[in-house]
């Protein structure tokens, strides 16, 4: 169950603000040189990841165990890995989950 303000943050996490990419738009550019069957799995992953990171996230500083930083710094670690391949992405997206799953 989330408040109407950790929903509100959620949704500035997926759609983003004025300025700041959300997951949405991140995942767009990260997926944007794949074909379409790489695309498709690796959406499904993208958004399995984001509505964890997510949900996480919009929680109130003071209990939330995801910060900004680690949202910044994920994001540049997924766009490196894009540059190396959908291998290389799917690895990266494994590897952010699991750290996601001890971190949660």
């Amino acid at each position: 169950m989330f408040s109407r303000k950790e929903e509100e943050w959620y949704k500035k996490f997926q759609e983003g603000t004025f300025g700041v990419k959300g997951w949405k738009g991140r995942s767009k550019e990260i997926l944007k040189p794949f074909s379409s069957d790489e695309k498709m799995n690796l959406k499904d992953k993208l958004d399995n990841l984001g509505e964890k990171i997510g949900r996480e996230w919009a929680k109130d500083n003071s209990v939330r165990k995801i910060d900004t930083p680690m949202l910044q710094g994920w994001g540049k670690e997924l766009l490196a890995a894009k540059d190396k391949g959908a291998e290389t992405l799917i690895q990266e997206i494994d590897r952010l989950e699991n750290e996601v799953n001890r971190i949660l």
